[in-house]
């Protein structure tokens, strides 16, 4: 755990802060960035607005420093970094602009207040996949989102985004819809709230208009009157690994589905053993759970450095399937040979 700025110069040469992804503006500026590292008109705005922080992983603090530059720009309309952080474009003087761009006092509150939060509504396969296996039917089933953000995952069944599961071409509207809808976050975010929408929006990296698509897809029907009769997403606040998880969880009835994106490794090492044992809790106490965890791989591969991982209780034990591979922000997946038939013999099983 880091407090304030301290390994942050060592945080901005770590290999994680590439994109995979080409040159792009974010691999330039990430470049002019360890170039400052030790530049004081980079150090001192930082100082002053994570003096209270703390934070987890290496790529926190890089990543929040982008999407707060991003917002800035979404903004004003004559950002320095206009050309990068929106239109992924190169320009002229990069690092007198990045200085430039540094110096705003409209950077620190933002620094100081938001998080990077998931608003990859692609991330959805996480649950649809699951679901499908097990042919799950319309309205028969409970969805749950664990570290939600703004909801946007529990909602994809709603919107034609285009899934690929291994050579499978499908859309969100082939997902089957849950009855109830319950996102769990520890700072939700209010996608009817502009300003919190605006932070959603800077998060996306530059050059990604799919990206882009699905969560503009997912922000506006939740900004259309809910239709139907099945209740609205409910939306929470809630410190996963702190207690009262399970509790949570309990009230909903019938078959529950459980699924988070990258949750885990922005817990410290206490509240993620505390989480992960809420969640076996959760789905000891009956066989229609399922609790599916979409996050980094132990052994990443360049192309599919994310793994989905189904996870349910069966004669006591706890099992963990691995059923897919994907990239970091893909709403396309390669099925894990074997994991398919796995997954539903375990299901099965008494």
């Amino acid at each position: 755990m880091a407090v304030g700025i301290e390994g942050f110069q060592d945080d901005l040469i770590s290999p994680k802060l590439g994109t995979s992804m080409g040159p792009g503006a974010y691999d330039r500026l990430i470049q002019v960035l360890r170039g400052l590292r030790d530049e004081p008109r980079l150090l001192e705005p930082l100082a002053r607005a994570w003096s209270h922080r703390t934070f987890e992983v290496v790529y926190a603090r890089p990543l929040l420093l982008l999407a707060a530059l991003r917002y800035r720009a979404l903004e004003l309309s004559d950002h320095p970094l206009g050309f990068e952080v929106l239109m992924d474009a190169e320009a002229p003087d990069l690092e007198a602009r990045t200085l430039e761009a540094l110096s705003d006092e409209g950077l620190i509150p933002l620094l100081s207040d938001r998080s990077v939060q998931t608003n990859e509504p692609g991330r959805a396969f996480g649950w649809g996949l699951p679901a499908l296996t097990l042919g799950l039917e319309h309205r028969r089933f409970s969805l749950v989102d664990l570290g939600c953000s703004a909801g946007l995952n529990l909602v994809v069944d709603r919107t034609a985004i285009d899934f690929r599961f291994g050579v499978n071409k499908l859309a969100g509207f082939d997902f089957p819809s849950p009855n109830a809808r319950l996102g769990l976050d520890l700072s939700p975010i209010d996608i009817h709230d502009e300003a919190d929408a605006r932070w959603l929006e800077a998060c996306i990296w530059p050059g990604q208009p799919e990206r882009l698509a699905r969560f503009r897809a997912c922000r506006d029907l939740y900004r259309r009157p809910w239709q139907g009769d099945a209740p609205a997403p409910l939306i929470e606040s809630h410190a996963l690994g702190e207690g009262h998880t399970l509790a949570r969880l309990e009230r909903l009835d019938g078959m529950v589905l459980a699924f988070e994106s990258v949750v885990r490794p922005y817990l410290s090492d206490t509240a993620r053993d505390r989480h992960n044992a809420d969640m076996e809790a959760f789905l000891t106490a009956r066989r229609d759970r399922l609790w599916t965890v979409l996050e980094p791989s132990e052994n990443p591969q360049a192309s599919t450095p994310m793994t989905l991982t189904v996870h349910l209780v069966r004669g006591g034990e706890l099992h963990a399937i691995p059923l897919a591979q994907s990239g970091y922000h893909a709403s396309a997946c390669v099925i894990v040979p074997g994991a398919i038939a796995r997954f539903l013999e375990v299901w099965n099983a008494p």
